[in-house]
């Protein structure tokens, strides 16, 4: 399931003890809805946010793609006849890579933009996964987001709304009812490590049932 803008401003306008949406207030509340997205990808690195690109690599640079995530952590993968994962280091450590250490470190362009840079000669493509930034939802509907909860994005933008009617407004119980709600969002999402299978009595000795 995802969620339109219109849904959840819906959502917002009822937690505000309105009837419906009203149309005067649409664009700030959008705006607020928007950036309590934003918070929201940011404090998780989500399942269902996570994307693959594959990378032109030039001159040991590759431009990421325009919705990556700089909160979160990514992974490169190289394919040479066997798929390599490339370590991610921290950009002031550069000068310590060599060519062939299959390390990559990222680095800004500007304030949106990033790149992935490597020291390895032959790595011409990689595999890049990522967390995507938060979609910008539209009016029309035609861009949602697969959030879980329209409640708790409709709550945190609640706090902005309230600040926006009086900038001195204590909101620190509407902050306290938005965190639990994203910490529960999180808890929901996170799920253990898939169990490793137990071997049999067969499978360990290498013989079946009636085998001597």
């Amino acid at each position: 399931m995802s969620y339109s803008q219109t849904t959840i401003l819906t959502t917002l306008a009822y937690l505000l003890g309105e009837r419906s949406v009203n149309s005067t207030t649409s664009a700030p509340r959008a705006d607020f809805i928007q950036e309590t997205l934003s918070e929201a990808y940011s404090a998780y690195p989500w399942r269902f946010a996570r994307t693959n690109a594959t990378l032109t690599i030039s001159n040991g640079i590759a431009t990421l793609p325009t919705n990556y995530d700089d909160n979160q952590v990514a992974q490169a993968w190289f394919d040479n006849g066997n798929k390599v994962k490339l370590d991610p280091v921290d950009p002031d450590d550069q000068d310590q890579l060599a060519n062939g250490d299959r390390a990559v470190w990222i680095e800004s362009i500007d304030g949106d933009r990033y790149k992935l840079i490597t020291k390895d000669s032959d790595v011409n493509t990689v595999v890049f996964r990522y967390q995507q930034v938060a979609p910008t939802l539209d009016s029309a509907g035609t861009i949602t987001t697969p959030y879980p909860s329209k409640m708790t994005i409709a709550l945190g933008a609640r706090r902005y709304v309230k600040l926006g009617q009086n900038p001195d407004a204590d909101i620190s119980q509407d902050e306290k009812i938005f965190q639990n709600r994203l910490a529960s969002d999180i808890a929901g999402h996170q799920v253990p490590a898939p169990r490793k299978r137990r071997k049999t009595a067969h499978t360990q000795s290498g013989r079946a049932t009636g085998d001597f």
